[in-house]
């Protein structure tokens, strides 16, 4: 997938427990693979591989302009286009600010700073996202 989205020449990061782990920390089992994106480059990967766009408002806490679940093995992958996250003042848009590339195999892995991710997992706000901000924070 990273081959994928680095073609693109859009940029794309990897977050949360996903990111957590290619930085080094071990927050436990990674259930999946969360991708942020640009609205426009997920509507281009949606063309390109005939993926359907799975974004609905039903959740009260995020929402994207375009949610993809390409099937790419065992560990579901989702990209999100135009990821946005309910804060106290509303609604804030999480973008691809902020990464640092980390090589994985041949392939480089964009992920957003430590500092960063920490900010976003705090805005998320779930008990799982604060503990992920605190491991982060410790280390």
């Amino acid at each position: 997938m990273a081959q994928r989205l680095t073609q693109l020449e859009e940029p794309w990061m990897v977050f949360g427990g996903a990111a957590v782990a290619l930085h080094g920390i071990d927050c436990g089992p990674i259930k999946d693979i969360d991708v942020v994106l640009p609205h426009r480059a997920a509507l281009r990967l949606s063309a390109m591989f005939s993926w359907k766009n799975h974004a609905d408002e039903r959740s009260d806490r995020f929402r994207s302009d375009v949610l993809l679940r390409p099937d790419l093995g065992p560990v579901p992958v989702e990209l999100l286009g135009g990821f946005q996250v309910r804060g106290k003042s509303g609604w804030v848009a999480v973008d691809c600010s902020e990464t640092q590339g980390i090589q994985v195999g041949a392939q480089r892995v964009f992920v957003p700073s430590l500092e960063r991710l920490a900010n976003i997992f705090r805005l998320c706000g779930r008990e799982k996202d604060i503990r992920r901000a605190k491991l982060i924070e410790r280390r």
